[in-house]
């Protein structure tokens, strides 16, 4: 009865981890642009991604370049701000996605903050714009770092695989005993 729960128990499906793709994107006025990368290191190059709309309609395809790095400009005949999902394809299974709005990033980071209401005109909508430009690299790099995979975690996994074989070890002493 042991050994049916414990072959119950390794064939559930758990999804992997390891080589995890992500995909970060900002909408910067009328620019969509990103990266994909993997948790734990590295960006896919050359590997497709899609710009699609809230419908699913595909409104832009290509590739990404040596960094892992897309950008689209949209066109002014897209009606609207309206939302883009952003779909990144690097084979084999890896496939990741974000959703933007008008707003900024909804899936991929927290949204970038609005631009505070304009009294001294154009050095304010300049400053305003500058810190918008800068932040995007930030937000980013804040994705990175919150996706990686740290020493504690290899060390987690570490002491899982060797609780999990004593647990099997006393099971099978016990086995033996009786």
């Amino acid at each position: 009865m042991r050994l049916l729960f414990l072959a119950l128990l390794l064939a559930l499906p758990v999804p992997a981890m390891a080589h995890r793709l992500k995909v970060f994107a900002a909408l910067s006025g009328a620019e969509i642009g990103g990266h994909a990368f993997f948790v734990g290191g590295g960006r896919p190059q050359g590997v497709p991604y899609r710009i699609a709309d809230a419908t699913g309609r595909t409104l832009h395809e290509g590739l990404t370049d040596a960094e892992g790095a897309f950008r689209w400009p949209v066109p002014g005949s897209i009606s609207g701000p309206g939302a883009y999902i952003v779909t990144v394809d690097a084979e084999d299974g890896h496939v990741a996605s974000a959703t933007l709005s008008a707003g900024g990033p909804a899936d991929a980071a927290p949204p970038l903050p609005e631009a505070p209401a304009r009294t001294d005109g154009d050095l304010d909508a300049a400053v305003s714009a500058a810190v918008r430009r800068e932040m995007v690299p930030l937000l980013a790099r804040i994705e990175e770092m919150d996706s990686r995979i740290r020493l504690t975690d290899v060390i987690s996994g570490v002491f899982l695989i060797l609780g999990a074989a004593g647990g099997l070890m006393w099971m099978a002493g016990r086995r033996r005993e009786g």
